[in-house]
């Protein structure tokens, strides 16, 4: 079920990227002013949007990064568990029959 959650807030995320990227364009070429003033404005606006781009794109790899080393360190953990039980129910048979 966190796989869910997780696709859908980062669809959301992206969604709202979107948003803000096509109503900035909007607004700036619905805006009452010269073309050349225009294209300026939608450069700076495209840089901008790339490093909040970035960004985003940084924080979710630093999120993937530390998911990731957790479920490792819980598979480990829950591997060590199973190996210590079942050598244990091993070595109780095995001194069972003796």
């Amino acid at each position: 079920m966190a796989k869910k959650n997780d696709k859908s807030g980062s669809g959301f995320f992206w969604g709202l990227m979107l948003g803000i990227a096509v109503g900035a364009t909007l607004a700036v070429l619905f805006a009452p002013q010269p073309g050349d003033d225009t294209r300026e404005q939608l450069s700076e606006q495209s840089i901008e949007l790339r490093k909040r781009g970035q960004q985003a794109f940084e924080q979710i790899r630093a999120q993937f990064k530390d998911r990731s080393g957790d479920a490792m360190t819980q598979g480990r953990e829950a591997y060590d568990r199973a190996k210590d039980e079942v050598l244990a129910r091993y070595n109780k048979a095995k001194n069972a029959e003796y």
